[in-house]
């Protein structure tokens, strides 16, 4: 596959996935998904690979799904793309390479759930977490009440709240917060640390822990989550704000920085005190 909105990288026996939009703060689409997966593929195909890195150019690590594209005007329209999310995310947790969330900066809904599916999350000082998404009744948290329980999975969707790296580290979405400026060095240095595991030995251990979550429910509810997106999400157009105003009339009305101005008005000051 041609790689248009990412860019692979291997040093030694550590393979780096780049989302590579910086312009647009890295969305992530289907196009995107289906790159990472070709370069998922290439990097399991390669016997000198032992780790995958997974991380974004410029600012963000990814600023959530992508607007437009796929046509979703109808729940069975989000079925079938929930469906198609569900394969990509799916090849991201079952590669036979460990996989880093390298977490550089901005990192929102789609991006959360993306760096959710890797083996481990590792985040710059920089780094912000949030399911921005929600505030436009958009769907897709279940699958982080795995990682850091029912009530911060329903915080996150319920507020809108946008977090730290250091909260996310404390909630357990995250392993380790890294100062900015030493970053790059430190994922390279866990990469080689992977790297150095014997890698049958690796890979059935980290197969062992996946199925762990598998027998707590983790694929029962990636399953009823692909019907119940499809309904949330095809009730989104109709979400208003907390000035009652329809967010897709904003939108349509007075163009997107409107309607980001519509969306995040009420959110302007956060309410946990990091």
């Amino acid at each position: 596959m041609q790689h248009e909105h990412i860019l692979y990288a291997r040093r030694a026996r550590v393979a780096t996935i780049t989302l590579n939009r910086p312009q647009k703060r890295n969305p992530l689409g289907m196009q995107t998904y289906a790159e990472i997966v070709d370069a998922l593929e290439r990097a399991n195909d390669d016997d000198d690979v032992r780790c995958v890195v997974l991380t974004g150019a410029g600012s963000a690590f990814s600023s959530g799904g992508e607007l437009g594209g796929d046509p979703h005007e109808t729940p069975d329209d989000w079925y079938r793309i929930h469906g198609r999310l569900n394969g990509y995310t799916r090849a991201v947790r079952e590669s036979a390479k460990p996989v880093v969330a390298a977490v550089n900066g901005l990192c929102y809904g789609s991006g959360v759930i993306l760096a959710a599916h890797c083996d481990l999350v590792v985040a710059s000082s920089a780094a912000r977490f949030s399911f921005i998404e929600s505030r436009m009744g958009l769907a897709g948290i279940g699958m982080l009440a795995f990682h850091i329980g029912a009530q911060w999975a329903k915080f996150l969707m319920l507020s809108g709240e946008i977090i730290s790296a250091e909260r996310a580290r404390s909630i357990g979405l995250v392993l380790e917060v890294i100062e900015a400026d030493a970053f790059e060095r430190r994922v390279e240095a866990l990469g080689d640390r992977l790297a150095a595991m014997p890698p049958i030995a690796a890979m059935l251990n980290k197969r062992n822990v996946d199925a762990a979550l598998d027998a707590m429910g983790w694929n029962e509810v990636r399953g009823f989550n692909q019907s119940h997106y499809a309904v949330i999400d095809g009730m989104a157009p109709q979400a208003v704000n907390a000035a009652g105003e329809k967010l897709t009339d904003v939108l349509h009305a007075r163009g997107f920085k409107a309607f980001l101005a519509a969306r995040d008005a009420a959110f302007a000051e956060p309410w946990l005190e990091d």
